[in-house]
């Protein structure tokens, strides 16, 4: 079977010579460009020492210089999840909307660590394995879209990707890896080690290891599961799968505040702003500019309540913004997942379900015979839902919204972000009665030959009374 792998496609040649540079241009004289060909002129060995240096005195800023791209081949989709979370880094991604991934195949545990359960475990597992992506081709030839079909691939299915990463970044990602988050995943291990390898043969100034201050998990109080929230897969109105946990008091005042103190006009009162049309008027000429910095003193944090996991991968590719997903194994229930219009619509809704009964019964029953909590991840599906965290500022919700309202974007992020949409209007209509796809807020449809074709009737949706 096809083994998981990630490989350095292109990085700096002259990295040890760049970082070098970087490192003595804050004490040396002469110009950027003098500097650098006097790196150019000293040895490897030379500069790299000068680095380690460096980096020893914690100025790890100077690795940002340096890039690499690397090709994730195989991988488990949770090792996508895993790393398209890092915010730092750029990510292209081979698409379950458009492309077939009936014949992808699937990542599979070390099931020599089982001992003598080894082969009834894997047998189990195997079956189980085969019977998805089964259940996923029948979906595809009963006419459910791949975008749908896909919520019943397991979190074992392979993914492939391209992730571009300055080093800094990537000694922090390779460390989450081993030594962090990952440390408790064999995948990831190998992976990240397999990166520490290539790493050590074209950068050796590159250190790796384990960074963290302590334990990080924490116990719950017995009395907070009190508090816990159950949540149902059906029946359940659009608005109440957003909820807004924290916004601040008059952000439409704070970003006309905001708008004057940038103009070099000193620092107005808010009260300055109390006029609903002046605000708006001064909102719309910001979100006309090409740098919106004032939108970014307002923040919002927001529950989304059900999202499925293949729903996260479409939220966390916005990187300006702080996202808490929690641990799938301890957030995910079989009884919790999303079912999709297209297969009610094509009488399946009762053979769709039956997949995730039967997944958690083979979950159970692998569970019993001792199967370990790190491979447990593999047998969830990509529809199970859990409640996601995150905040915002009114410069990122304006492209969230404006990607993710759009009729090009994928359904489930599509209700969610209009969802959103509506409950932030309802609070603050002066700033979100500007927010919506890019049709409404432009007049103009950036799709392209994509396009849905109906511009008037989306601005017609989006269109609120003031």
């Amino acid at each position: 079977m096809t083994q998981s792998f990630v490989q350095i496609l292109y990085y700096n040649e002259n990295a040890s010579d760049l970082v070098a540079s970087a490192g003595r241009i804050s004490t040396t004289k002469g110009n950027s460009i003098e500097i650098y060909k006097k790196a150019c002129q000293k040895s490897k060995e030379e500069n790299e020492t000068l680095i380690k240096k460096i980096l020893l005195s914690g100025h790890t800023s100077v690795l940002e210089h340096v890039n690499f791209n690397l090709a994730f081949n195989d991988v488990s989709v949770f090792v996508e999840q895993f790393l398209i979370e890092f915010r730092l880094a750029s990510f292209t991604v081979k698409s379950r909307r458009y492309v077939d991934f009936g014949k992808m195949g699937y990542v599979s545990p070390d099931f020599h660590l089982y001992g003598e359960k080894e082969a009834e475990l894997k047998e189990i597992y195997q079956k189980h394995m085969e019977d998805l992506f089964a259940e996923y081709n029948y979906l595809l030839e009963n006419g459910v879209p791949k975008e749908d079909a896909r919520f019943v691939l397991p979190y074992s299915f392979r993914s492939n990707f391209y992730c571009t990463v300055n080093a800094r970044e990537l000694v922090k990602i390779v460390n989450e890896m081993v030594y962090g988050r990952g440390k408790a995943y064999p995948e990831l291990i190998s992976l990240g080690k397999s990166l520490i390898s290539q790493c050590r043969e074209i950068a050796p100034f590159l250190e790796f290891g384990d960074t963290s201050y302590g334990e990080e998990d924490f116990e719950l109080p017995d009395e907070g599961m009190a508090w816990k929230v159950e949540r149902k897969h059906s029946d359940v109105d659009e608005n109440e799968w957003v909820s807004l946990l924290g916004s601040p008091q008059n952000p439409e005042e704070t970003i006309c505040q905001a708008a004057v103190l940038g103009k070099g006009a000193g620092i107005w009162p808010q009260e300055a702003f109390k006029d609903q049309d002046l605000q708006r008027e001064m909102i719309q000429r910001i979100l006309l500019k090409s740098r919106k910095r004032e939108l970014e003193q307002v923040n919002f944090t927001i529950l989304f309540q059900k999202i499925s996991l293949a729903g996260i991968t479409h939220l966390v590719r916005h990187r300006m913004q702080s996202v808490i997903v929690p641990q799938y194994i301890h957030a995910c229930n079989f009884k919790e997942y999303i079912v999709p219009e297209s297969v009610i619509k094509a009488g399946l809704k009762e053979r769709y379900i039956s997949v995730f009964s039967k997944s958690e019964m083979v979950s159970r029953q692998l569970r019993s015979h001792g199967f370990l909590e790190a491979d447990q991840v593999y047998l969830l599906l990509s529809g199970l839902t859990v409640p996601v965290m995150t905040t915002m500022n009114a410069n990122e919700l304006e492209t969230f919204i404006r990607l993710r309202s759009c009729n090009r974007a994928q359904w489930e992020i599509r209700n969610l972000a209009v969802a959103l949409l509506e409950l932030l209007r309802r609070k603050y209509p002066v700033l979100f009665s500007l927010y919506g796809p890019a049709c409404y807020m432009t007049g103009k449809c950036p799709e392209g030959r994509m396009s849905c074709g109906q511009i008037e009737q989306v601005k017609r949706f989006f269109t609120m009374d003031h």
